[in-house]
């Protein structure tokens, strides 16, 4: 697995009221911002693109509207709201923040507080999750498929690849199944209609309901907290309970998920599973070098 890749913005000095005594209510003093976030340099690397990276020149400028309009008397407040502006305006995962005065105390050069805080509590209502299949060069396939589903959407978790037994149709090789968290504002019509296209791009040909071999294999499972019922898609799709290659990959990227549909935890549901003629493997971390698993945060 790769290291974790932080952007850092250092130094940031601003100008503003920031105290608790008398002058400091009506005299500016500088603060110092340093800001450190997590991101994937890797993706942006491979295309030279902004789009891939974190805009840290938004983010500075960001920084400086909010800090010198703001009249706090602790620079505990300050870093708080600082950061939680910072989350929710870049749509970030997490951030660490340091605030510090360093004129605030006689023979010290600096002093402040450093704090690391997360957009916890929302992540699993936000998430849309799918699930992917191959038995045809899946390495190739869901490689092709992991590599358009990350420049298309903000791919949030991701499971280990298994190797599972086919269900409906056994002569025919062993799938790799891979469960992803991503998260978009798509509705679930345009995703299923782009996992389409995506699958009839891996080479896949669709003849009525086959459970014969196939190039890929991308299924919409969860949108959110959606349940619905139509002739054309259900959600959460009906195999995450019965379907050993979409419930344990589920359960490795998610696992204090709740369905919507039954209130069960994914927990309770591997655990009620029973159905031994289906088999599954983990296979090695490394197997898409690019692509480490990765669980989503509680």
């Amino acid at each position: 697995m790769r290291a974790t890749d932080y952007i850092a913005l250092t130094g940031l000095k601003i100008s503003c009221i920031i105290g608790i005594f008398d002058w400091e209510r009506k005299q500016k003093q500088d603060v110092l911002i340093d800001v450190k976030i997590p991101t994937d340099a890797h993706k942006a690397s491979r295309r030279d693109h902004i789009s891939d990276a974190v805009d840290y020149k938004k983010i500075a400028k960001a920084t400086i509207a909010f800090v010198e309009k703001s009249q706090f008397q602790l620079v505990e407040t300050m870093a708080e709201k600082l950061a939680d502006m910072l989350l929710k305006t870049f749509d970030l995962g997490e951030i660490e923040l340091s605030v510090s005065k360093p004129a605030a105390i006689r023979g010290s050069q600096n002093v402040g507080i450093h704090i690391h805080r997360t957009r916890a509590g929302e992540a699993l209502s936000d998430m849309v999750f799918l699930s992917l299949g191959s038995n045809i060069s899946p390495k190739q396939n869901l490689g092709f498929a992991l590599k358009a589903i990350e420049a298309k959407y903000s791919l949030q978790g991701l499971s280990h690849a298994y190797l599972t037994s086919p269900v409906g149709h056994s002569k025919q090789s062993p799938f790799w199944n891979m469960a992803a968290a991503i998260s978009t504002k798509e509705t679930p019509e345009k995703i299923r209609a782009w996992l389409a296209a995506l699958e009839k791009r891996a080479g896949r040909v669709k003849k009525g309901k086959s459970f014969g071999p196939r190039t890929l294999d991308v299924d919409l499972i969860v949108w959110k907290e959606l349940v619905e019922r139509s002739k054309n898609f259900e959600l959460p799709h009906p195999d995450i309970a019965s379907k050993a290659f979409v419930l344990f990959p589920l359960l490795e990227v998610a696992p204090q998920w709740t369905s919507p549909l039954s209130g069960k935890p994914i927990v309770e549901l591997a655990a009620e599973f029973k159905d031994k003629t289906q088999t599954i493997g983990q296979l090695p971390a490394d197997t898409f070098p690019d692509f480490p698993p990765r669980t989503l945060r509680k």
